[in-house]
């Protein structure tokens, strides 16, 4: 028997897709204004994630402890769900999480009409994205005024959120139409 060093495991080295993702070997870096509108987005939807766990248990809570119960956690849970939905479009457009149709990907996969579909479907979201952040701008006009029934919250700055979401999404899908003969970022969700 070899002598092993002092810092090496008696497990033989393994690399999985959370340790060691192959999927984005290769891919260039995005710009650093992306990584840090990313890393936002991030932050942003870890919040209304973690508003939507208190909204839901404060609720769950208030059913077998009716003193406390509120309901406006319902309506917190509710926003929260809305918003952080709203706000990764972006982050998910920019990494292939949005819902894909990808069997002409594969079979097309390499060539110039592999880079046209690229540019295509990039195309059509953009579009859409620029659709619908028009249409939050106009809706955070509309619903300011209106109050949430519970919390009292303005209605239209959930449509804030939308309108930023989409602008995120109307920028990477930009970017993916300029660079769609390169290799894109992929969401590491393969290996969770």
């Amino acid at each position: 028997m070899g002598r092993r060093k002092k810092d090496e495991s008696i497990f033989g080295h393994t690399d999985t897709a959370l340790s060691a993702p192959d999927q984005n070997v290769g891919v260039p870096r995005e710009p650093l204004p992306m990584r840090l509108l990313s890393k936002v987005e991030i932050v942003v939807g870890s919040v209304f994630f973690v508003g939507i766990l208190v909204g839901v248990i404060y609720q769950v809570l208030g059913r077998y402890v009716p003193s406390i119960s509120w309901i406006g956690a319902g309506e917190l849970a509710l926003l929260s769900m809305v918003s952080m939905t709203f706000v990764m479009i972006g982050y998910l457009v920019g990494r292939n999480g949005h819902v894909t149709i990808e069997l002409f990907d594969r079979l097309l996969r390499g060539g110039r009409l592999f880079v046209a579909l690229r540019v295509f479907s990039a195309a059509v979201v953009l579009i859409s994205c620029a659709w619908l952040a028009f249409e939050s701008w106009e809706k955070i006009g509309a619903e300011m005024g209106r109050a949430s029934a519970a919390i009292g919250l303005p209605v239209g700055i959930v449509y804030v959120f939308a309108l930023i979401g989409c602008a995120s999404g109307l920028i990477h899908s930009a970017l993916k139409v300029r660079y769609a003969n390169r290799p894109e970022r992929r969401l590491e969700v393969d290996g969770m």
